[in-house]
């Protein structure tokens, strides 16, 4: 089993985190410091959505959240549905 990235990890590699929510694919970049100084420096990345309410429709229930990764100008992964 592998550990999850927390939000100390983030901040150590000077990365924000991306939230996308599932139900109006709205999606919005977080700075860590925000997050950090509320949850903690132990805090896991993917957990985070939980404690979020997308600003377009109102829903807390399906947003997930990941490192903001840098954009390299090509696909790093495929999303299927």
């Amino acid at each position: 089993m592998s550990a999850k990235v927390t939000l100390r990890d983030l901040l150590n590699e000077k990365l924000d985190i991306f939230c996308w929510c599932h139900n109006c694919g709205h999606n919005k970049v977080i700075e860590t410091i925000k997050v950090l100084n509320k949850l903690g420096p132990y805090y896991p990345i993917p957990e985070i959505g939980r404690n979020l309410r997308c600003r377009k429709c109102n829903k807390t229930d399906n947003i997930s959240t990941r490192p903001n990764w840098p954009d390299h100008k090509g696909q790093l992964t495929r999303h299927m549905m």
